[in-house]
């Protein structure tokens, strides 16, 4: 087995934005990543579409943008196109997210209202977190089924720390039903 929470990774530590979903779809997908991880035996997370960061959070001013972002936003149908491989620690194995108008503009929003400058972005939902061969990922998700779609209903402040399982929700706000 590989101690995939043991490196030493050198990943950017601060508040991110997170896209979480409805409870039938964050079931779904926790399903699949531990079917994924049953083979691959990556760390644990929370399943997420990561939407922006780091961020310099100054609770004041940014608490006021956020709650207001999700007051304008309403629960977000994401369409899934598959399963997805990198060489990249953080984006080892995933769910290939449709990169729709929608949710562009709340992409749009955040980093304009935030401050953040737009970066060219990559919508997924990682499954996996670790590094293995293209050919043992497939193999691990031979027999998934994938769903068409999902449904994001909350934005989360989450702390990013070097340990993965110490990563934590600071703050979530419910987009508008």
């Amino acid at each position: 087995m590989k101690e995939n929470t043991q490196l030493n990774l050198e990943i950017s530590k601060g508040l991110y934005l997170w896209g979480q979903f409805d409870r039938e779809s964050a079931y779904l997908i926790r399903s699949l990543k531990k079917k994924v991880n049953e083979k691959l035996f990556g760390p644990d997370f929370d399943v997420h579409l990561t939407l922006s960061g780091p961020i310099n959070y100054n609770e004041n001013h940014d608490e006021k943008i956020l709650q207001n972002l999700s007051r304008r936003f309403s629960k977000l149908k994401i369409k899934l196109n598959g399963i997805g491989y990198k060489e990249s620690y953080f984006q080892s194995l995933f769910l290939i997210v449709e990169n729709s108008d929608e949710l562009n503009s709340l992409k749009k929003s955040i980093d304009t209202e935030i401050g953040l400058a737009s970066k060219k972005y990559f919508p997924h939902i990682s499954l996996f977190y670790g590094r293995e061969n293209e050919e043992f990922k497939k193999r691990a998700c031979r027999e998934l089924m994938i769903p068409k779609e999902i449904y994001m209903e909350k934005i989360s402040l989450v702390k990013i720390h070097k340990n993965i399982e110490q990563w934590e929700t600071f703050k979530t706000f419910h987009l508008k039903k």
